[in-house]
């Protein structure tokens, strides 16, 4: 499921997906793209809170997680604000530039979410 995420001029910002949906373990994950120039903006947060709504009310998940780089400091923190915990932590799991990089499994259950 992807939705297209939009600006106040309807101009079309980022897109936002769930993926892998196994509805026999009530699960999937969650995964964003914004464009660069308008993050920090608070399109990523609002459109966290639509797609987590519609996977936990209307698609009847019990769960949906995601991955994110450590180094990923912002997106780490809407994911906490969002209602996000940290469930694990891969070391030096992602190389970039020269460097590696842990990688962090965030997940939220239908039971913490607070619409």
């Amino acid at each position: 499921m992807v939705l297209a995420i939009e600006n106040e001029e309807l101009h079309t910002v980022g897109w936002i997906f769930l993926q892998n949906i196994e509805y026999e373990h009530g699960r999937a994950s969650i995964g964003i793209l914004i464009a660069p120039e308008s993050r920090g903006k608070g399109y990523a947060g609002a459109a966290m809170r639509k797609m987590i709504d519609i996977g936990f009310k209307q698609l009847r998940l019990n769960k949906i997680y995601l991955t994110t780089r450590g180094i990923n400091e912002q997106a780490i923190g809407l994911y906490q604000k969002t209602g996000f915990v940290i469930e694990g932590q891969l070391r030096n799991h992602a190389y970039s530039d020269g460097r590696y990089y842990d990688t962090y499994i965030m997940g939220i259950l239908a039971s913490e979410w607070k619409d």
